[in-house]
């Protein structure tokens, strides 16, 4: 972890230098976060940036921006939906050294207020900017705050990133981070609550839990091989997930206590740091928003979404639900 010092204090070149953010649409939820994300051999990775001295959101002008900007913008806030719970899935598998809390203080109402105000969003009204405009902000802090973007980024967010990954080769341009967000965030929500249904601790076959590390390189190899013939991008995968695979296998213990605890401990736990899909949904169709990815602009096709959301968790070392279905044979 970082220190508690934000990172342009750290940088003794930076310490005079002051950067004031002048928001000019309710996009996404990075104006306020000290982290990027960038391509990396055709790969999105998250590195540290500057954080804002000061950041100024007119409400005239976040609403005199393209609808599809504030849109997109709700569709990145509805991320914590199910970020959350991938993050709390990580921390009792012991797949991470750190999870907290702490965030929820800021994020926890969200559901309730984006429920509330989400016609008003949709209609553009001021007062519906200055709730996402919040939200936005309050859910960059919440990353910041723990130095990582897990409370507002999980399966929803490596879905998205896939279809930015995949989209050169499909021959389209990029959708709005947001709007893939907002439509990958109701697919994550659907596949927690057939998770939170269906998991049977008693069923799970622990040794086929644990793929060999070769069979798996190879076989995404011939995954990426599709999208990436030179291999770079198959390799940056590997070099991420290869770290998660030896984790998993170094903390079978804290699947077995996992399994064992599942309905007295985790299920409930779970239950109440994820929303349904419906929740999601209606929020999205209440405000405009797209709510599948053949809606979004450009239109991506089910077999590129599918892939997506499929394959996401094989790009970054962090865990979300789709390493544990994967591991559970689902």
């Amino acid at each position: 972890m970082y220190s508690k010092k934000l990172y342009d204090q750290e940088q003794d070149r930076q310490k005079n230098v002051v950067y004031i953010c002048c928001q000019t649409a309710n996009s996404v939820t990075a104006f306020a976060a000290n982290m990027a994300v960038l391509f990396k051999d055709g790969v999105k990775r998250t590195i540290s940036s500057r954080y804002p001295t000061a950041i100024i959101a007119d409400l005239r002008v976040l609403a005199s921006a393209p609808k599809a900007m504030t849109l997109a913008g709700l569709g990145d806030c509805c991320a914590r939906f199910v970020a959350y719970g991938d993050w709390y899935l990580a921390g009792a598998l012991g797949m991470v050294d750190f999870y907290s809390e702490v965030p929820l203080a800021l994020l926890g109402s969200l559901e309730t207020v984006l429920m509330e105000h989400a016609a008003g969003i949709g209609q553009r009204s001021l007062e519906g900017e200055a709730v996402v405009a919040q939200a936005l902000l309050l859910a960059g802090i919440a990353q910041s705050i723990v130095n990582m973007s897990a409370p507002i980024s999980g399966t929803e967010h490596v879905t998205s990133h896939v279809l930015d990954m995949i989209a050169d080769h499909h021959r389209r341009g990029l959708a709005l981070h947001g709007a893939q967000v907002g439509v990958a965030t109701i697919s994550a929500a659907r596949l927690y609550q057939h998770f939170l249904n269906s998991f049977e601790p008693e069923e799970v076959d622990f040794d086929s839990c644990y793929p060999d590390d070769a069979l798996l390189q190879a076989r995404m190899e011939r995954l990426f091989a599709k999208i990436d013939a030179s291999g770079a991008m198959a390799r940056e995968c590997w070099s991420d997930y290869s770290k998660k695979l030896k984790l998993w296998r170094q903390n079978r213990q804290r699947f077995e206590q996992f399994r064992s605890d599942w309905r007295v401990v985790h299920r409930p736990r779970l239950s109440s740091l994820v929303c349904s899909p419906e929740i999601v949904t209606t929020i999205l169709a209440q405000a405009g928003a797209l709510l599948v990815p053949q809606d979004l602009e450009p239109p991506i096709s089910q077999e590129e979404y599918d892939f997506a959301l499929e394959h996401g968790h094989f790009i970054r070392v962090r865990f979300v639900l789709g390493d544990l279905l994967y591991f559970l044979g689902w």
